[in-house]
């Protein structure tokens, strides 16, 4: 009884620990990681990366998102995946690259993970829907190349 007891106890702080987003301070543990990330990359306008020549657009959304509608010719290479394949998926550090997500957010995290390993990387500022709203182009589909290996 003591032991089926102490697994429900262990569960629930278990399942607290997982679904709280929260540290002890009250603040959300994603938005500090967003704000430290901020600090150390550099973001661009929707405007300035597409006139921008040569990068390669990094979209770090869920599949479903990437599916729905992208950047034209943007790499699919979800967050989750990105610290850790990053430099099998993208062998070039050379290259500039802009990674994106919905507002900025996940972008920003991942564009600080790819600024740790050595690239030269920006965040689109205020993410997918500022391009969207600034009226860029946008195409839907499948993910090309990197993505299928993301899967």
């Amino acid at each position: 009884m003591k032991r089926a007891a102490l697994k429900g106890v262990l569960l629930a702080i278990a399942t607290t620990v997982t679904f709280s987003a929260t540290s002890i301070a009250g603040t959300p543990v994603s938005t500090k990681k967003i704000k430290i990330a901020r600090q150390h990359i550099e973001q661009v306008t929707p405007q300035k990366a597409y006139e921008m020549k040569g990068v390669v657009f990094v979209d770090v959304r869920s599949y479903v998102e990437y599916k729905k509608g992208h950047i034209p010719h943007a790499i699919w290479a979800p967050r989750g995946l990105l610290d850790f394949k990053a430099l099998k998926w993208f062998p070039d550090k050379s290259k500039t690259y802009i990674v994106y997500c919905k507002t900025g957010g996940r972008g920003s995290i991942s564009t600080y993970d790819m600024v740790q390993l050595g690239y030269k990387a920006y965040n689109l500022k205020g993410g997918f829907l500022a391009w969207k709203k600034a009226g860029l182009p946008i195409e839907k589909g499948e993910p090309k190349g990197l993505g299928k290996a993301a899967e």
